[in-house]
């Protein structure tokens, strides 16, 4: 089942269309943001999310392996009976040579 923003009609079977959100200033320390769906959070904490984005080395592969990371961890949580959706997007601040 899919849901977008706005899907008031699921809301009595459990499904929240409003997301979470929070705001922040970024600083020139910050070098990038992570925006994932729940699927993704439920099992790879922040930290975790941190190490596996910078440590990637071509940085336009660094979604792609978060998400595979996020599916791996769900497998093993659930056994390979259930996977969530698992979606993410990374946005780098500063230019990089790669």
């Amino acid at each position: 089942m899919s849901r977008a923003f706005g899907d008031f009609y699921l809301k009595h079977h459990g499904l929240i269309s409003v997301p979470d959100a929070t705001q922040r200033t970024i600083t020139s320390r910050d070098r990038f943001v992570i925006l994932a769906t729940d699927g993704v959070w439920d099992v790879i904490s922040n930290e975790e999310a941190i190490q596996i984005v910078s440590s990637t080395s071509e940085k336009h592969k660094s979604a792609k392996r978060l998400v595979e990371c996020a599916v791996r961890a769900w497998k093993r949580k659930r056994r390979g009976i259930a996977v969530d959706d698992c979606s993410a997007i990374c946005l780098f601040f500063h230019s990089c040579a790669q």
